[in-house]
């Protein structure tokens, strides 16, 4: 697959700043022409949408320019819809016909130079050209009421020509790509189209349980708390487990959402409700772990053991603020509130803020019922999220087993399951990762150093 060329602006840029200030005087313009013209209340709605079209490009450069440059495309595109429509009602068919063509081909043109598909020479010559035909077919003697137009047009240009192409080696985000994963974009046909065939995760979940011999794993966790790691749990074991499985089969770390699978890479999301107090009547909260696929126990440890202290404070965390939030919206709105939240995760347009406190989009989901002293359930996947992995783990118990000459021995197992969307990889593959889970597991001593190598996903 071709390298795509990948642009960004950096918002110290003179020309960056210049083209800002453009878009800006193109909206101020535009309400002060329309003002004295007489035409502010009968075109407001069209004003307030080109308006808030300026605003938005300019918010987009100045937050997400680095990053997501090429996003600028969208308000860009919106901009021309409201110009076409506040041009229309005086044009005569043809030149409407020829309005629409040209705005189209500014919109095409722009979003094409700036996610990397056309020269940069080759977009700011499209767009030049577009903005002489836009001057001649709306007349030299409206150059004045032209003015939010050409500055509007003259701020596109400067961006064009203040991108840089990022040159750093890494990967960096393209169309189609969201805040939380890279779209996995060399599938095979069947594996795109069961999407569409199975559209719910839970329509699409397996369902797996094991049963792990824990009886010197018990030990080494004994021993490494007396030792130099006093807070080590068999939870950290198992995430640590999952994190080392990841690095040879990345593909774990997959999600699917908006009927696409994306990877996040090596970046591991872990979700876990914790309860504040062990009592029945005690609140829970959700806490949430960025992770590596070259984790190690230690770091595990010391991370999972800050989350949990800092779960169980007194204080609301964000999970529980923005619950609260949302809580108090009502039932009419809350329920078109999610509608919106869903509509939004379909298209990847979350802000990364509402993603960071969001206990239904992650990499993997754990539950333990260890501390509850019962056997291991199958927990349901979220259909609202992208969370492709729920893994219960159960309480620990004692079995006895014959020895080859005859005696008994009394080992001590642990059962855990695993719930997941078998839509992100195929199950030979998953068949070879929860092996290695199972080893890192059974063998906590290989988790003490970090992996000599790290896989990563396909392109």
């Amino acid at each position: 697959m071709k390298k795509q060329k990948t642009f960004y602006v950096s918002q110290s840029n003179p020309l960056t700043v210049f083209a800002l200030f453009l878009f800006l005087a193109s909206s101020v313009s535009l309400i002060i022409l329309r003002s004295h013209s007489g035409s502010l209340r009968d075109d407001a709605l069209k004003i307030f949408l080109q308006t808030a079209s300026c605003l938005l490009l300019i918010a987009v450069v100045l937050f997400h320019g680095k990053e997501f440059f090429f996003r600028s495309a969208i308000p860009v595109f919106f901009w021309c819809l409201t110009e076409v429509l506040l041009l229309l009602p005086g044009f005569s068919f043809r030149q409407r016909t020829s309005c629409i063509i040209l705005y189209a081909c500014i919109t095409i043109v722009y979003t094409a130079v700036t996610s990397g598909r056309i020269s940069k020479k080759y977009g700011l010559g499209g767009i030049a050209v577009c903005a002489v035909l836009v001057t001649l077919l709306r007349g030299i003697p409206t150059l004045q009421k032209m003015l939010p137009t050409l500055l509007a047009l003259t701020g596109m240009l400067l961006l064009c020509l203040s991108m840089k192409e990022h040159r750093d080696g890494q990967y960096h985000r393209m169309w189609g790509d969201r805040s939380d994963g890279r779209r996995v974009r060399s599938l095979d046909a069947m594996t795109e189209v069961g999407i569409y065939a199975m559209p719910d995760r839970n329509g699409a979940h397996t369902m797996f349980a094991d049963t792990v011999d824990v009886t010197e794993v018990d030990r080494y966790i004994h021993a490494k708390r007396r030792g130099d790691i006093p807070h080590l749990s068999m939870i950290q074991i198992f995430l640590t487990a999952y994190c080392r499985a990841v690095s040879e089969y990345p593909a774990l770390n997959r999600f699917i959402s908006g009927q696409k699978i994306y990877t996040r890479d090596d970046r591991i999301m872990f979700n876990m409700t914790i309860k504040k107090k062990m009592t029945v009547d005690a609140e829970e909260t959700v806490i949430k772990l960025h992770l590596s696929p070259d984790e190690t126990l230690y770091t595990i440890s010391e991370k999972l053991e800050k989350a949990f202290h800092e779960g169980k404070a007194p204080d609301e965390s964000s999970f529980d603020k923005t619950a609260a939030v949302i809580k108090a919206i009502p039932g009419l709105l809350k329920k078109f509130t999610f509608w919106l939240l869903k509509t939004l995760d379909y298209f990847g347009l979350i802000p990364a803020a509402l993603l960071e406190v969001s206990p239904f989009h992650g990499s993997i989901f754990f539950t333990s019922m260890a501390s509850l002293g019962i056997p291991p359930v199958y927990h349901h996947l979220y259909d609202f999220g992208n969370l492709p992995v729920f893994l219960c783990m159960g309480d620990k118990y004692k079995e006895n087993f014959i020895r080859n000459d005859g005696t008994t021995e009394t080992r001590k197992l642990m059962k855990f399951t695993v719930v997941s969307d078998e839509r992100i990889c195929d199950g030979f593959y998953y068949s070879r990762g929860l092996k290695a889970f199972k080893k890192y597991v059974t063998h906590p001593e290989l988790l003490e150093q970090p992996p000599r190598t790290v896989r990563h996903d396909i392109p």
